[in-house]
C-alpha cells in the first residue's frame, strides 16, 4: 500500500462558483444574496400561505387534493430553486486588466482593459426583461450582470483604475 502526500496544491476551487484560481489581486464582489432571498422567501411565504388557505376552505375533495398538490408543488420548487440560487451565485472579479463575471453554471464573460478603460452602465432588453449591463465606453459589448450592488461594482472598478462616463 502506498501513500501519497499533498505538499502544495495549485489550485484553489471555489465550490460555490465553480472557478479555480482566482486573481490575488483582484477584487471579488459577491451577488446580493440579500436580494436573491428576500424574492425567494416571498414567493415561498406566498405559496405556504395559498396552500393553507386552500386546504381547509376548498368546497369538494377534489379542490382540496388538487390545492394541495398545486401549492404543494410550488412550494418546493420555490424551495429547491432558493438553495439552487444561493449556492450557485455568481462573482465578479475586477482587476486593472479585466473584469470577470463568473456565473454559478461556470460561464465566464470579461471586459478586457484592452478594449477601453472607460466603463458605462447599459440596460440590455433579454427577452422581455431589461438586465443591467457593463459595458466598455464606444463598444457595443455589454456584459450583463447578475445580482449586484451598482454602488458596490463601480467603487471596486473606481478603485482598480478603471473610470465612468
Amino acid at each position: 500500500m502506498r501513500l501519497i502526500y499533498v505538499t502544495h496544491r495549485v489550485g484553489q476551487y471555489d465550490p460555490q462558483v465553480g472557478a479555480t484560481n482566482p486573481d490575488p489581486g483582484a477584487i471579488t464582489i459577491r451577488e446580493s444574496q440579500g436580494q436573491i432571498s428576500f424574492l425567494f422567501a416571498f414567493l415561498t411565504l406566498a405559496s405556504a400561505v395559498a396552500l393553507a388557505r386552500v386546504v381547509p376552505n376548498a368546497h369538494t375533495t377534489a379542490g382540496r387534493v388538487v390545492g394541495a398538490v398545486g401549492f404543494g408543488v410550488l412550494l418546493v420548487v420555490f424551495l429547491v430553486g432558493w438553495i439552487v440560487a444561493i449556492r450557485r451565485s455568481g462573482r465578479l472579479e475586477i482587476t486593472q486588466g479585466a473584469i470577470k463575471y463568473m456565473k454559478g453554471n461556470g460561464q465566464v464573460s470579461t471586459l478586457s482593459r484592452q478594449q477601453g478603460n472607460r466603463l458605462r452602465w447599459a440596460k440590455e432588453l433579454r427577452g422581455r426583461i431589461w438586465k443591467l449591463g457593463l459595458a466598455i465606453d464606444g463598444t457595443d459589448a455589454v456584459m450583463v450582470l447578475g445580482i449586484f450592488s451598482r454602488r458596490a461594482v463601480q467603487q471596486a472598478c473606481l478603485a482598480r483604475g478603471w473610470r465612468f462616463r
